[in-house]
């Protein structure tokens, strides 16, 4: 058994990912931390619409933690696997979690929390949910999970039944860090102008923009029922956790690079997302009253006005950026 404590991502109950406090769990217990993964929470995405019918909501695309990142600045490998043959088999699974817990590290179980007792949605609502395997029992055929997300630190769940609904894990190990934050303009630098960036700074207002129209041209429709809130906050939620995310980036690399001018722009984000999350709590109010366009439109006008923010905080962090090198 491995004695991992449940650790928040961040301090926000509603504004945090399963996943992330996995990690976050997983770093603290190495005495490591886990942040930099975060480094490209800025961007932002708004997608073509694929279908008449396809929910607003669901256009916007946020990138992944990235697992380069944790490695290269932390020293910890995280290794993301759907299911599939031969994963899907039992045996596969129950020999690879006793490998890796022999190992001495846990394993990231992905799984639907509609079968999962102590989460909101159990019975309710399909959606995904992610806790720590820090014990097996083959001959009990139990499993003992670390839930960080609902603060549960140890249950014990049969395994047939986390085997009928697990659809993705993850490994964790360990590596020698090949980064130093100690630089910090340059590692700003990289995490802004990396090519593998979806949109570049200077396009994410455009993106946010584009989808604050949409919403003003078209709203969000839904039955009002429990179950289309829940699952409009599971897309909607992505937004301001990555702004969240970003603020928390932006609060090690101020204190690890030893860069006080980069306070403003993580208080800026962790307002920012503040701001998100309460456009999605009149966005469900506007959804369950008529979708009306007056509505939308004040808004639509509030999103702006975080849209400006944004850009303005992304600005002044090229702004650094540029201003450290002609310094150098």
């Amino acid at each position: 058994m491995l004695h991992i404590a449940p650790v928040k991502s961040t301090s926000y109950p509603t504004l945090r990912s399963c996943i992330d406090d996995c990690i976050q769990s997983v770093a603290q217990w190495q005495g490591l931390d886990s942040k930099f993964m975060y480094g490209n929470a800025w961007q932002m995405l708004l997608e073509e619409q694929q279908a008449p019918d396809q929910p607003l909501i669901e256009r916007i695309r946020l990138p992944r933690i990235d697992t380069g990142y944790l490695a290269a600045y932390h020293g910890l490998t995280f290794k993301y696997m759907e299911r599939s043959e031969p994963a899907m088999d039992k045996s596969y699974m129950l020999d690879l979690l006793e490998n890796q817990l022999s190992s001495g590290m846990p394993v990231l179980v992905g799984f639907d929390s509609y079968d999962c007792p102590w989460c909101v949605a159990y019975r309710r609502l399909h959606t995904s949910h992610a806790c720590l395997a820090v014990g097996l029992d083959r001959e009990k055929s139990l499993i003992y999970l670390t839930d960080a997300y609902y603060g549960k630190e140890l249950e014990a769940v049969d395994f047939g039944i986390l085997d009928g609904a697990c659809h993705f894990y993850a490994l964790f190990g360990r590596c020698e860090p090949s980064r130093s934050c100690a630089d910090w303009q340059h590692v700003l630098q990289d995490m802004l102008t990396s090519p593998a960036n979806a949109v570049r700074p200077d396009q994410v207002g455009s993106q946010l923009r584009a989808y604050a129209n949409a919403y003003l041209e078209t709203g969000i429709t839904a039955d009002g029922s429990a179950e289309a809130s829940s699952a409009f906050k599971i897309y909607a939620n992505a937004l301001p956790i990555s702004r969240i995310r970003f603020s928390l980036f932006l609060r090690l690399l101020e204190r690890e690079g030893h860069a006080p001018v980069l306070s403003r722009a993580a208080e800026g984000y962790r307002h920012a997302g503040e701001q998100w999350e309460l456009v999605n709590q009149f966005m469900i109010k506007g959804m369950c009253s008529g979708n009306k366009p007056e509505a939308r439109a004040k808004l639509h006008k509030n999103m702006c006005k975080i849209i400006s923010r944004e850009e303005q905080l992304l600005e002044e962090l090229a702004d650094l950026m540029i201003t450290a090198q002609t310094s150098r």
